[in-house]
């Protein structure tokens, strides 16, 4: 393949990951209101949240104001992001692969806004000692984001297979991701481990993207994992994989959203409008006809 053709391919692959992403990104956080139940402590509570109280408690309470703590909800997403609390203390032995795996993830993330600083540093120029430093941590971050990832995408496989219980809920296409993620790692590795100069190949690489340059030659191992990464990025946003967005709505929007609905506000314009759209539910028993919309179905006299 010529260089401006595979230049031109790494630009589709990107291109479809950004757009893909963003328009996923949008639909998930413009989804209509939730039902609101009481699912879980709602730790902004500033007093409460560590039983599971709410401000619903208080007599009067729309007379007083809210009390939250900023600290008590970022305490307890640092515990979920960075130690999968939620996964020890129900799944503990599905925690001992998915931990390493998600730790792998977070190092990757790190090792690749160092490869754009240090893409971005090659291709104006810059190459103090500053931007040396960069080569010698991008391999290190980088390699024990890889045989992390592998270790914990390799058991969480295996688990799938062997596990009855996660055999009978285990889709093709979940295992296809754990299997495609496991590819990138496994490369990722290997090249960071026996390619000599893998840190140059790559920011000559990463310096190409940038300036449209002519695109260099790379070790074999490199180069395949250079197209897995990208064939993964341009597919991420189409997979189940885009939970990491959908989970900060699903705390934030769903489990910790106790925001009272206000009389003229949007939450109650909001609600108003989907109580207003047409059921057709084919359930009997809910007597959907098409014309009917939610407040003629919660309000009709049931037959006895």
């Amino acid at each position: 393949m010529s260089g401006p053709i595979l230049l031109a391919v790494c630009y589709g692959l990107l291109a479809v990951f950004v757009a893909a992403f963003v328009v996923r990104s949008v639909r998930i956080a413009r989804l209509p209101v939730h039902l609101r139940w009481e699912l879980s402590p709602i730790p902004k509570e500033k007093t409460r949240g560590r039983y599971g109280g709410s401000y619903l408690e208080e007599y009067e309470w729309w007379k007083k104001p809210r009390e939250e703590s900023l600290v008590s909800e970022l305490v307890y997403m640092l515990k979920e992001i960075l130690f999968l609390k939620a996964l020890w203390e129900h799944n503990r032995r599905l925690w001992w692969f998915s931990y390493p795996f998600h730790v792998g993830l977070y190092l990757l993330v790190l090792a690749a806004a160092v490869f754009v600083l240090g893409s971005g540093a090659a291709a104006v120029g810059l190459t103090g000692p500053e931007w040396g430093i960069l080569r010698v941590w991008l391999p290190v971050v980088a390699g024990a984001g890889y045989v992390l990832g592998a270790l914990g995408a390799l058991g969480l496989l295996v688990s799938r297979i062997a596990d009855p219980k996660l055999r009978v809920v285990s889709t093709p296409v979940a295992m296809f991701n754990l299997a495609l993620l496991l590819a990138v790692f496994v490369t990722g590795a290997v090249a960071v481990s026996t390619v000599t100069g893998v840190v140059g190949h790559a920011l000559t690489f990463g310096k190409a993207l940038l300036t449209a340059g002519p695109m260099p030659a790379m070790p074999g191992i490199l180069a395949w994992h250079a197209a897995l990464t990208l064939v993964f990025l341009a597919y991420l946003p189409f997979s189940q994989m885009m939970h990491f967005v959908a989970k900060y709505f699903t705390y934030h929007e769903v489990r910790w959203d106790d925001e009272p609905m206000k009389q003229g506000g949007s939450m109650e314009r909001e609600v108003q409008q989907l109580l207003d759209q047409p059921v057709t539910w084919a359930a009997p028993h809910v007597g959907a006809d098409g014309g009917k919309n939610w407040v003629d179905i919660a309000t009709q006299e049931v037959p006895r």
